[in-house]
C-alpha cells in the first residue's frame, strides 16, 4: 500500500515542481456541498467525520495524539445509532469515531478503506458531493496513490470543478509515471475530456494523444479503444471527420464486440456522421445501438436522433415510426438538459423530412426547457432550428472523389459496426 501521509520514500521529485491540488473550488468551507446535498442529520454526520478526517490528517504528526477531545468519541457513537444511517455506512462512520477516541494510534489502512466505503455509499445512492469528499479524504491519507488522485480529478471534473479537476488529474499523472501506466494514460485521456469540456480542442487533442501513445507502448489495448474513441469525438467536434471515422474504426478494433463502451463509440459515430450528412449511414447504427438502451433519457434522446437520420436518409416510414417513439418517451422525462437536446434532435429531423409545423413545435419544447434551466446555448440553437424550418434546406454539396472514398469507407465501418452491436446483444 502506498505510504500514508507525511512519509515520503526519499525519492520524491523536489516539491516545488507542483503546486498541491486544489481541496474545493467554489464551497465556502470544505464539506459544505455535503451538507447542501444531504440536508439533516445523516448529512451533518457524515459532514463531522469528513472534517474529523481532514482535521487529523493536516495536523503536524506530534500533534495528532491530543487533537480531539477523547468525550467526542461517545457522542458521536450516538451520533451514528440516532442518525438513521444505513447498516453499509455504519462501519465506516464507526471507525471514523475511533480516529476521535485515539488519534494517535490510528490504522492507516482501515481509515482509508473507511473513506471509500463511505464513497462508494455515495455513489451508489448518487450523492457526487459525498463521493468527492470522502474519495479525496482519502487520496490526502495516502497522498501517493496516483489511482486515488485520479478518482478525486475526474469526480471533480463530472461536478463541473474543472480548476480543482486538472490540479488533480495532474498530480495523478506525475504519481503514476514509472509505476502504475494504467493510471497515468487514464488521468491523460480524462484531462483531455476535461479540456474538451471546455472547448479546448487543441489541448484536449494533445493531451489524448499522449494518453494514446502511453497505451500503445505499454500495451494497454483495451485503454487504447477508450483513446481512440475520443479522439474520434474530438476529431468531429474539429471538422476533421475523415480522421474521426478512421479513429472510430481503430477503436472498434480494439475494443471488440463485447465492450461496454461500444454502444457509446456506435451513438458517437452515428452523430459524427449528422455533422457530414451521411445519414444513410448513421440510420442503421442508430437502430442498432437502441437495443442496447434501458428505457431512460439515453433512450429518448436516441429514438430522437435515430428519427433525424431517418428523416436525412428519406426513409418517411421511419422518420414516422421513431418521432412517435421518441415523443412519447421525451414527454415523460423530468425535465433536465438532455429532453432538451432530445426535443432538438426532433426538430431537426423535421426540418430534413420538410415538416415545418412539427419542427418549429419541438424546436419550442427544446426552447421552452432551455429557458427554463438557463441554457443560452440550447436556447440559441432551438431558435436558429426554427428559424431554418422557415426556408428551404438547402442540397449539400456534390462530393469530390475523396468524399466519395469517405463515404464509402463509412459505410463499410457501419456495417461492422451493426455487426458488432449485435454480437454484443442487447439490454
Amino acid at each position: 500500500m502506498p505510504l500514508p501521509a507525511g512519509k515520503t520514500t526519499g525519492r520524491s521529485r523536489p516539491s516545488y515542481l507542483a503546486a498541491p491540488p486544489l481541496l474545493s473550488e467554489s464551497e465556502p468551507f470544505e464539506g459544505a456541498d455535503v451538507l447542501r446535498e444531504h440536508p439533516g442529520a445523516l448529512g451533518a454526520l457524515l459532514w463531522k467525520s469528513l472534517r474529523d478526517v481532514t482535521a487529523w490528517t493536516e495536523a503536524a504528526q506530534g500533534d495528532r495524539a491530543t487533537l480531539f477531545n477523547p468525550a467526542a468519541a461517545q457522542a458521536r457513537d450516538a451520533d451514528v445509532a440516532a442518525s438513521g444511517a444505513e447498516p453499509e455506512l455504519w462501519a465506516p462512520l464507526l471507525i471514523v469515531a475511533q480516529l476521535l477516541r485515539h488519534p494517535g494510534n490510528v490504522d492507516y489502512a482501515r481509515l482509508v478503506n473507511a473513506c471509500r466505503a463511505a464513497a462508494r455509499w455515495g455513489e451508489r445512492r448518487g450523492f457526487t458531493a459525498v463521493q468527492l469528499g470522502f474519495t479525496q479524504a482519502a487520496a490526502r491519507l495516502v497522498p501517493t496513490h496516483p489511482r486515488l488522485a485520479y478518482s478525486v480529478g475526474r469526480l471533480s471534473r463530472d461536478r463541473g470543478e474543472y480548476a480543482r479537476a486538472e490540479t488533480w488529474l495532474r498530480a495523478s499523472i506525475r504519481l503514476a509515471r514509472g509505476t502504475d501506466w494504467h493510471t497515468y494514460a487514464l488521468a491523460y485521456l480524462s484531462l483531455g475530456t476535461l479540456y474538451q469540456q471546455l472547448g479546448n480542442l487543441p489541448a484536449a487533442r494533445a493531451v489524448t494523444e499522449r494518453g494514446l501513445r502511453t497505451t500503445v507502448r505499454r500495451r494497454l489495448r483495451r485503454l487504447e479503444g477508450t483513446a481512440y474513441h475520443n479522439l474520434c469525438v474530438l476529431a468531429g467536434e474539429s471538422g476533421d471527420y475523415a480522421h474521426a471515422q478512421r479513429c472510430a474504426s481503430a477503436a472498434l478494433q480494439r475494443y471488440g464486440a463485447g465492450h461496454p463502451r461500444l454502444p457509446a463509440l456506435a451513438y458517437d459515430l452515428g452523430l459524427v456522421w449528422f455533422l457530414c450528412g451521411y445519414f444513410d449511414r448513421a440510420l442503421p447504427v442508430f437502430e442498432a445501438v437502441l437495443a442496447h438502451m434501458p428505457e431512460s433519457v439515453e433512450r429518448a434522446m436516441g429514438l430522437a436522433n435515430t428519427a433525424r437520420a431517418a428523416a436525412g436518409a428519406g426513409d418517411r416510414a421511419r422518420f414516422e415510426r421513431y418521432w412517435m417513439q421518441a415523443d412519447c418517451a421525451l414527454a415523460t422525462c423530468e425535465v433536465q438538459p438532455a429532453v432538451a437536446e432530445g426535443w432538438l434532435a426532433l426538430a431537426r429531423g423535421a426540418v430534413l423530412a420538410g415538416d415545418a409545423a412539427r419542427a418549429q413545435a419541438a424546436a419550442a419544447r427544446a426552447g421552452e426547457i432551455a429557458a427554463t434551466l438557463r441554457l443560452s446555448q440550447l436556447r440559441f440553437e432551438a431558435d436558429a432550428v426554427m428559424e431554418s424550418a422557415r426556408t428551404t434546406v438547402p442540397l449539400p454539396p456534390p462530393r469530390d472523389a475523396e468524399g466519395e472514398r469517405v463515404f464509402r469507407e463509412a459505410g463499410e465501418l457501419a456495417t461492422r459496426m451493426v455487426q458488432s452491436l449485435a454480437l454484443a446483444g442487447g439490454a
